[in-house]
């Protein structure tokens, strides 16, 4: 996720990076979009059984939609009022989708789930905590069997490192070294491009994306 820079050309200068006020300023300022869901969140989920989801860092709800339109059975948590509050609103115009939604405003890196999950996807997302921390905190979510998909911008990613601090992006070793060999069988792990318009440009990014299912118990 590219975001702005002050008047210096440094982001987040002047107040903690990614912290929840950060990400409720974010929202507030920022005008609301509904476009379409992730393309890794859809080829790595597409075919999967459904069952219960924890959409991490939901957002604004595109993907947390498209997972109940799929049937997922979803709870959706994000750090900010103002994104679950635009996500509910936008969920209401498809009420049967809607139903198998439950919006959650928590912190991830202190909320605990109140259950486990047959599916635990987290895009994007940037911590307080060290990535590897955050990692081991969503792999505790998920259900024997289950599976786990992590997605963020690769280290590598020279728009990510041109726009945004070094924790907005990751690397590899941050996400498959939180899943212990005795609990997990890592099925992608690798670097993929994609490709975003801004107005008549065309960027590639690079995205690292980690999908791993627990082994039974």
């Amino acid at each position: 996720m590219s975001e702005p820079h002050d008047q210096h050309g440094s982001p987040h200068a002047d107040h903690p990076a990614f912290g929840p006020q950060w990400w409720e300023r974010h929202y507030q300022e920022h005008t609301a979009t509904h476009g379409s869901p992730s393309p890794q969140l859809v080829a790595e989920v597409t075919g999967l059984p459904v069952g219960s989801a924890l959409d991490a860092g939901c957002g604004r709800g595109v993907d947390a939609l498209w997972l109940a339109r799929q049937g997922w059975q979803v709870t959706a948590v994000d750090v900010s009022p103002t994104a679950v509050s635009e996500a509910k609103d936008f969920a209401h115009h498809e009420p049967d989708v809607a139903a198998r939604i439950s919006w959650v405003v928590a912190d991830l890196t202190t909320w605990q789930p109140p259950k486990q999950y047959d599916l635990v996807v987290s895009q994007y997302v940037h911590p307080t905590i060290p990535f590897g921390e955050f990692v081991a905190r969503l792999a505790q979510a998920v259900a024997p069997t289950g599976t786990l998909l992590v997605v963020g911008h690769d280290h590598a990613d020279e728009h990510s490192a041109a726009h945004a601090p070094e924790q907005a992006s990751i690397g590899l070793d941050a996400v498959t070294g939180s899943l212990t060999r005795e609990l997990w069988e890592v099925d992608v792990a690798e670097s993929r491009t994609r490709y975003v318009e801004h107005g008549s440009t065309r960027m590639s990014i690079r995205d690292l994306v980690v999908r791993a299912h627990r082994t039974p118990m």
